[in-house]
Order: C-alpha cells, then structure tokens, then sequence
C-alpha cells in the first residue's frame, strides 16, 4: 500500500509495520517489533496525543481523524484511520490497524477538514456545528438537534458524549414512538429503563416528536430539577419543526423551553455541495480497506452524477452509495455505473435545467482538475460567466484539484 501501515496489539505494541513505514524509520521489522508505536514512529515518551487506538479496542468500530505533524521541518496534513482485527471468536479486538495518509496536497489552501464522529466537512457554514461541539460539550444542558433524515444527528450526539467529561459513561440510544397512552413510561423512566441505562452519561432521544404526552410530561419535570452525578444529559434529535408542534400543542412548551436554548440545526448535504467530492473521497478510503475493493477515486462521470443528486438521505445516502460502489468497481476509478443512483423524476424545467448546467459545469471542473482558464475553455465560457455560474451553484475550484493526485 503507497500509505503507512502498522498493526499494533492490545498494549500499543507494534507487531508489524509496512515496507513504506519501515522505510521512512530505517529499520527492518524485526528491529520494530515489540517496540511501542508513539516511541517508534513520533518519539513520544507517552502515547500520541491523536491516538484512538484504545477507543477502537473498546468499541470495535474503525475511526477516522486528522492532524498536523512536522515533518523534516515542514507541518505536513495526516488523514489516521484506524480499524479492528477480531479474534477467532469475534468477541475481542486483538490488534488494530492503522492507516496514515499524507494528505497535505488535498488539504493545501483548505483549513484541515473538521470531523465530529461520522460528520466530517471543510464548509466554513458548517464551522458554527464544531464551534457549538466545543462550547457545549461539558455544560451539561439539553440539547436539541433539528435536520434532516441521514444529516447525523446521531452522530453529532455521540461525538458531544466522547468530548465531554461524561465521555467514560454510557451513551445510551431511545427510539421515540407515538404513545399518547403514556405506555412506554416505564421503557423511558421505570426500573432498568433507558434514563437510568444512561446514569451518569448521555441520553439520546431519537425523533423527540413523537414522544408522547405522558413521556413529554415527565422528562420535562426531570429537566426541572436540580442534576446529580448520576443524572445523564438528555439530547434529542428530530427531523420534525418543533416550533410548528409547539404550536399545534402536540409538543409541551415547559419540554420545548428545557431545549431552546442550545437547539441546533444540521445543514443538509444538498445544502453543503463543496464538501461532496470530499466526502465521496473520505467513505472510499474507508470502503476501500474495509471491502477489498481496488476503488481509490471517482472518475469525472461518477462525480458529475454525485453532485447532480439531490441527496434525500443526506450524508447515509452518501456513505451507503459509496460502499455499494466500490463492491461494484472493477478498477482503481469508480465509474457512472458503479454508482446506483437513480435520477429524481417530476422536476420543474427551470430546476431541470439548473441540474444540467450544475452537472455540466462540474464535469468541465473535474476533467480540468478545477483550473478555471481550461474549464472555460472546455465549456465555450468565458472565464468571467465561468466563474459567475459557479457561485451561482456553489461550486469552487480547489475541490477539483485533488483529483489529480494520484495518492487519492
């Protein structure tokens, strides 16, 4: 593999490391093993600071970060994905993974891309989510996530668990149903319940809309009081407009006013079109290794097809169609085909013909690798009609220009 690689077992030992990683230190595998991976690879008398090898031993889910490490004297961008190697018996994580890939000439004049668990962008609207993250991780109030389906409120809930103080305890997930009866009180509150699953930590509502009244009721009255250290943080997520339930007096005001403060909206992908290609290109590289596939890029077809979709299921429509895709490719570069999306039907014209243009302006810019003056000219434009359609349709330059680096 072109990227650096090493297995590291269950007490961040290194048990194998790649011909690249052995490369880059000077010494043969034998002189590595047994050594650990921070003293080894960085010179770290503790372990990296960006490590998430332990958290990967523990809940058996790959991760995915990122961080700046200089390199012979030049800060150099790192993408460290991370993945589990079970037992025989699939019970234990006996060793881990650990991919890390130079990706300073996909991040070269983008601020590094931020990520909070599953969600992952370099929209500077976006920036107000990881802003919110950082102040509210460890104030302990409610919190409300409003968007869309497959946006990652979920996610976003979880990845503000991990950061938290609380990070050690339980976080624990309850479907929400309509129950006008109050039927499900005991699921929620009652003994063995999901409030006291979660003592201690979070909480997570999943579709707050449709908890009935019974359930509103007593969470609000919970949220009133005073919180102990047993007490989990509550936070919720829907896709419903709370406002317009408030108003309709299917959702109670008192429960609505535990939330309003620290409500959040998640923006949806089709809402955020930059931060596609690099999100196509962030599921690949995890796909890639998890499938087998021999999948590294999309070809310019496959990304005109990505970026001409609306995107009902947002960022788990995207992740599913790409791992679908690289099952299907058949070569380094996932191709039209590969990609099983099926064109929306019953547009309007105008919206019809918006689509065309996007589409075709986003093949000029993926077969120039973003250079304006080649794409303007690819398409008859003159580069200042270029330039003013793009905006018109979100579209920059420098998100094109990494698909000609053929590390991605």
């Amino acid at each position: 593999m072109p990227e650096s690689v090493k297995i590291i077992d269950r007490q961040f030992r290194l048990v194998f490391a790649n011909s690249l990683s052995r490369q880059n230190l000077g010494k043969t595998l034998n002189e590595l093993r047994g050594l650990p991976c921070h003293q080894a690879f960085y010179g770290f008398a503790e372990k990296c600071f960006f490590c998430n090898s332990k958290k990967v031993f523990e809940t058996g889910d790959p991760h995915q970060g990122y961080t700046t490490l200089a390199t012979r004297g030049v800060n150099r961008d790192f993408q460290v994905s991370i993945f589990p190697l079970w037992d025989a018996s699939h019970k234990t994580v006996e060793y881990v993974v650990e991919v890390v890939k130079d990706i300073t000439a996909v991040s070269k004049g983008a601020p590094l891309p931020q990520n909070a668990g599953k969600i992952t962008s370099r929209d500077k609207r976006f920036q107000l989510v990881f802003e919110q993250m950082a102040h509210w991780a460890d104030d302990g109030w409610p919190v409300l996530l409003q968007g869309e389906k497959g946006t990652g409120k979920k996610s976003f809930a979880r990845a503000l668990h991990q950061r938290s103080g609380r990070a050690e305890a339980p976080f624990h997930v309850f479907h929400c149903v309509e129950n006008a009866g109050g039927e499900f009180l005991e699921g929620l509150f009652g003994t063995g319940g999901s409030w006291e699953k979660a003592s201690g930590g979070t909480l997570y509502l999943d579709e707050i809309g449709n908890l009935g009244e019974a359930c509103q009721k007593k969470m609000a009255s919970l949220l009133t009081q005073p919180a102990g250290p047993k007490t989990p943080r509550v936070v919720a997520g829907t896709r419903c407009d709370i406002d317009q339930l408030v108003h309709q007096e299917t959702f109670r005001l008192d429960l609505f006013n535990r939330f309003a403060s620290r409500a959040l909206r998640l923006p949806s992908l089709r809402e955020r079109p930059q931060d596609l290609p690099f999100l196509a290109q962030h599921f690949i590289e995890t796909y890639r290794v998890v499938t087998g596939s021999p999948a590294e890029k999309l070809s310019p077809a496959a990304l005109s097809q990505l970026m001409t979709y609306p995107w009902p299921g947002n960022l788990r429509e995207l992740e599913t169609q790409i791992e679908r895709a690289c099952l299907m490719a058949a070569g380094p570069q996932i191709e039209k085909l590969d990609v099983g999306i099926v064109p929306c039907v019953g547009e309007k014209l105008d919206d019809l013909l918006d689509t065309t243009e996007r589409g075709y302006l986003v093949d000029a810019l993926a077969k120039t690798k973003g250079k304006l003056q080649d794409a303007a000219l690819l398409a008859g434009l003159s580069q200042k009609t270029l330039q003013r359609k793009m905006r018109k349709y979100n579209l920059r330059g420098e998100d094109f220009r990494h698909l000609s680096d053929s590390s991605t």
